[in-house]
């Protein structure tokens, strides 16, 4: 059966199955027992929160605020991003970071287009930061040390997620109704409360919830499926069927690979959430990737000098360190093909350390890019 002649009744059913199985699970059901909390009081520095951040292998942390004996916010890769940028900048400009005030970028993230537009030309048209010299590294260094992360809610305001707010949901709470959660605030994870005590069990990642689906599922659509000796039974969709049906036209961001490091980032954050920026050469061909959990890499290195790089010497950089590291090795999935089935896409968007794919074409240039929240908006029914 050619798989884009499948139906819009199988296509249908399929979701609709796929959907019940995560009304038939909890929050506690997919709960790992590895993604507990750490939480930190936000008189910590940025150079301590940046370490922590290091040596446990963070996604996030919570804040806990001393003022209000409550959680005051998340900080995330996104955060320690833009920390970093923003002090790699004043560095260069010598000036003290304490002295700036308003968003780090003039705007935040959930602003739109045209506003993200605006602010990428009044970037570019600014001096891009270069290599520093010994007193602007040691400037670098001293506030990372000396400026504690309740000092930059204060600087930057509104522009750290621990200002935006976090989703949180009941540990009895469907898991589909913590996904349309997920997807509709933008969001990747979603805290999870216990809904007698109201203190947070852990943390559900979007890529948790695709684990539990491989796990659980196919059993589960099996069962109910294979006595109608329908092709969905055996997962044979092809994720040609969900371009087709889903048919989003999204724009693919990337940048060359002689722009510096800083750009890269600083275009990671101000294109529509960029999960990861493919990296191209002057013929538009593809040469490498660079995620957020990279900045992690560059934290652990000490070696902040490399914003002032170039893409194509990160990317080499990043090869020679995560040859080194066993969990990269394990998730190293980086593409997919028109060829395979959506099934097979999820479980390599599951082994990927990042949460994108890239489809590539026989020349290497960029066919298209699929994220774990495009599979999510495509299998949830009626969100959108």
């Amino acid at each position: 059966m050619n798989q884009l002649q499948i139906s819009t009744q199988e296509i249908s059913k399929y979701k609709d199955t796929i959907t019940q199985f995560l009304k038939d699970n909890t929050l506690y059901d997919c709960l790992a027992h590895h993604n507990q909390l750490i939480v930190l009081d936000q008189t910590f520095t940025c150079w301590e929160v940046f370490q922590i951040f290091v040596e446990e292998n963070l996604e996030e942390t919570l804040f806990w605020s001393s003022d209000i004996s409550n959680y005051d916010g998340v900080f995330t890769h996104s955060d320690l991003i833009k920390v970093l940028l923003k002090l790699y900048e004043n560095a260069f400009n010598n000036k003290s970071s304490l002295q700036q005030s308003g968003p780090l970028f003039n705007v935040i993230e959930e602003e739109s287009e045209d506003q993200e537009e605006s602010t990428q030309k009044s970037q570019s048209q600014k001096q891009q930061p270069r290599e520093l010299n010994d007193d602007q590294k040691l400037r670098l260094i001293y506030e990372m040390k000396t400026i504690s992360i309740r000092q930059w809610n204060r600087i930057l305001k509104d522009d750290l997620e621990s200002q935006i707010g976090f989703v949180q949901g009941r540990n009895d709470e469907r898991l589909y109704d913590a996904c349309v959660k997920i997807v509709k605030s933008g969001t990747s994870r979603l805290f999870v409360v216990d809904p007698e005590t109201l203190m947070f069990q852990g943390v559900i990642h979007q890529k948790d919830i695709l684990s539990f689906l491989i796990k659980g599922f196919t059993q589960y659509l099996g069962t109910i499926l294979k006595q109608q000796n329908n092709i969905l039974s055996q997962h044979q969709v092809s994720i040609k069927v969900f371009f087709s049906n889903y048919n989003r036209q999204k724009e693919i961001i990337t940048c060359k690979e002689n722009e510096t490091v800083y750009q890269v980032f600083y275009t990671m954050m101000h294109n529509h959430k960029s999960y990861i920026i493919p990296i191209v050469n002057s013929n538009e061909e593809y040469v490498g990737q660079i995620n957020r959990r990279d900045i992690i890499l560059i934290i652990k290195n000490g070696l902040f000098e490399l914003f002032s790089q170039t893409a194509s010497q990160l990317l080499v950089f990043l090869q020679t360190e995560k040859a080194r590291i066993p969990a990269y090795q394990y998730y190293s999935k980086q593409f997919f093909s028109m060829d395979q089935t959506i099934k097979e896409v999820v479980e390599n968007l599951v082994l990927s350390d990042s949460s994108a794919l890239i489809c590539l074409s026989p020349n290497r240039q960029i066919q298209a890019i699929i994220t774990i929240s495009d599979i999510l908006r495509f299998i949830l029914k009626d969100v959108y």
